[in-house]
């Protein structure tokens, strides 16, 4: 009962807080503003309010903490805000100062490094480890010295990963909100905290009757990097990464994306995709944004799906 009531609640609060937020954001005339290499189907977008994190990212973090402050909660919860200040701070640049890019990358990435850095501290104290899991085996692989790196590594990369997914209508809040059901599902057969997956679910849900096509509201950096940072934090306090691999493949799929063009431009001078990230190398392709977003929707229900099928077999 209590789990339906943590969703319940972030949801509830996360709508009634958007639409006053959102007729704010019209009235000030604040809003998105599009990246010039960005694809000209989106240029309509360009004032669309923005920066919905402010509002639903906050709202999960509070309400998990009023149903439970255990040590690791608050821990997820102050790591998740870490990221959250970083986009926040970069969503006031672009938005207040009217840019489209708001802090750059490399002065993104020391603030995402410093925040994994700190979390980690913190994580080895609660759950002392270094190791990261194998899944479906009940081994661990031991890293040793070389954990921490990894561990910094993958939270900031997710937390980007997210961040580059939210390129589409209801993209990566869709995205989200499926593979988080696998994380659940994963977190009840393992044992784990529940209660800030239950209210991010809650609060995405209560966005994305906002954001689906056509949106009226963005989530922003400041909720794409916090719910990475989430799972990022989740993992390296567990040693979980390789299992949030598998369990939020298209986060991975789109960072992927990135990385391949960039690298085979600058060594070949040739693009492997029309565009990256891969969601808009679909659109340039000739699917529509819709077709895009439920696609991507479908692949992922299907990896959660299959995961969920595979966990219960095998763990069981």
């Amino acid at each position: 009962m209590d789990n339906i009531l943590e969703i319940s609640i972030s949801f509830v609060l996360t709508i009634l807080a958007l639409f006053p937020f959102i007729k704010w954001m019209k009235k000030m005339k604040v809003g998105q503003h599009i990246r010039q290499e960005g694809p000209d189907m989106h240029n309509y977008k360009e004032g669309t309010p923005t920066m919905a994190g402010i509002i639903f990212i906050p709202i999960a973090v509070i309400v998990a903490l009023i149903f439970d402050r255990s040590s690791v909660t608050y821990f997820l919860a102050i790591a998740t805000m870490g990221f959250w200040a970083v986009g926040f701070a970069d969503g006031l640049i672009q938005t207040f100062f009217h840019r489209s890019e708001g802090l750059n990358m490399r002065q993104k990435l020391f603030f995402q490094t410093v925040i994994a850095i700190v979390a980690f501290l913190f994580a080895e104290r609660l759950v002392p480890h270094l190791y990261t899991y194998l899944p479906f085996t009940g081994s661990n692989w031991n890293l040793a010295w070389f954990y921490p790196i990894v561990a910094v590594i993958f939270t900031v990369g997710m937390s980007n990963a997210s961040n580059l997914t939210d390129g589409l209508d209801g993209l990566d809040g869709g995205v989200y909100l499926i593979s988080s059901i696998g994380l659940l599902i994963f977190s009840v057969m393992k044992g784990l905290p529940l209660t800030l997956t239950l209210t991010s679910i809650g609060a995405v849900l209560a966005f994305l009757f906002y954001n689906v096509k056509p949106a009226k509201i963005f989530m922003g950096d400041v909720g794409s990097l916090a719910l990475g940072g989430y799972i990022g934090a989740f993992a390296m306090l567990y040693g979980y990464e390789i299992w949030m691999i598998i369990l939020f493949p298209l986060f991975i799929i789109e960072a992927l994306s990135v990385i391949i063009q960039v690298t085979s431009f600058k060594i070949f001078k040739k693009r492997v995709f029309r565009m990256s990230p891969i969601h808009h190398h679909f659109e340039l392709a000739g699917y529509s944004e819709f077709q895009v977003t439920v696609g991507f929707w479908l692949f992922q229900a299907v990896c959660t799906a299959i995961m969920v099928v595979a966990m219960l077999w095998i763990l069981h």
